[in-house]
């Protein structure tokens, strides 16, 4: 039973760090990896059983099961290989005494605390362990999945510098291949910018004035606006579900973008400026459209 569980996890550990380095692996590889690492508890009833526990042999035993599964291709993609392995080791090490610890802080009882260090790092149950697996699994699926999307959002970011006069401000746009909203007359793209980014630039008087506006949507206000005149825009625009709305838009002097080792120029897109936050977590605060970004590229081509 402690054979088969351990093969169980040494095939968890292997298919992770597989896909943490992004090497296939075929089925017939892992199963063997995963039957010699689970062989290594066997050692136990001979004499090389301090070897084993020995930090040494632990690091020997690891190079010789990632040599196995994923080969020496060059020193960099073994030790990447390693390193991964290692990664997932401790994850699995980390969620297995986690789940320990919440089991046994359930226990009330006498010598609560003494218990606990007495047994801590000690040897689990079966039944923990079996448990512990598809926990183990779920997490990794969570962090990768994670992992990769946030790759893919960054990867969709870019640096965006925005000049009005002598005033300029500059944040992350993340690049939208919908974005199509444009200014009916004039036919120049519109980008979408959260207005916490003037702020700073505005006094609070004239910022807690555009931030009213903006919320409420009140377009009679735009008349009181005594800044930055002739440079106001209302862009009608609609989403899914709702009735035909109007965006404040801004006519700024120069739009500088910074995406993919390049550093493009724009004088005729306008800055459609939004009250609430473009992300939950902070990582843009801009909407870029795609358009003018694949026109410039194909025109320096």
């Amino acid at each position: 039973m402690l054979f088969g569980l351990n093969v169980i996890i040494h095939l968890v550990l292997f298919t992770g760090t597989a896909r943490l380095i992004k090497r296939k692996l075929s089925l017939k590889r892992l199963f063997i990896v995963s039957v010699i690492g689970s062989c290594s508890i066997f050692i136990v009833l001979t004499p090389f059983e301090l070897w084993l526990v020995h930090p040494l042999g632990k690091v020997l035993l690891s190079i010789i099961l990632v040599s196995a599964a994923f080969g020496f291709p060059s020193l960099f993609a073994f030790l990447q290989s390693l390193f991964m392995f290692y990664v997932m080791s401790f994850l699995a090490a980390g969620t297995i005494t986690a789940i320990e610890t919440m089991r046994f802080s359930l226990q009330h009882r006498e010598g609560f605390l003494s218990e606990y260090a007495a047994s801590m790092y000690s040897s689990f149950s079966i039944i923990l362990i079996v448990f512990s697996v598809p926990v183990l699994w779920l997490t990794f699926k969570w962090t990768d999945n994670t992992t990769t999307a946030r790759k893919m959002q960054w990867s969709k970011l870019a640096t965006v510098t925005i000049k009005v006069e002598n005033t300029t401000w500059k944040g992350e746009a993340l690049i939208d291949t919908g974005n199509q909203l444009k200014d009916p007359v004039t036919r120049s793209p519109v980008m979408v910018m959260q207005i916490s980014l003037l702020q700073k630039e505005l006094p609070e008087e004239q910022f807690k004035q555009l931030q009213n506006m903006l919320h409420h949507k009140r377009i009679e206000d735009l008349e009181y606006v005594t800044w930055w005149e002739g440079r106001w825009r209302l862009v009608p625009y609609r989403t899914a579900g709702q009735n035909m709305q109007m965006m404040f838009a801004l006519k700024p002097d120069l739009v500088t973008v910074q995406y993919e080792e390049r550093q493009i120029d724009f004088d005729t897109i306008l800055v459609g400026l939004e009250s609430q936050s473009l992300s939950s977590n902070e990582d843009f605060q801009m909407i870029f459209p795609s358009d003018p970004l694949q026109a410039s590229a194909h025109e320096s081509a």
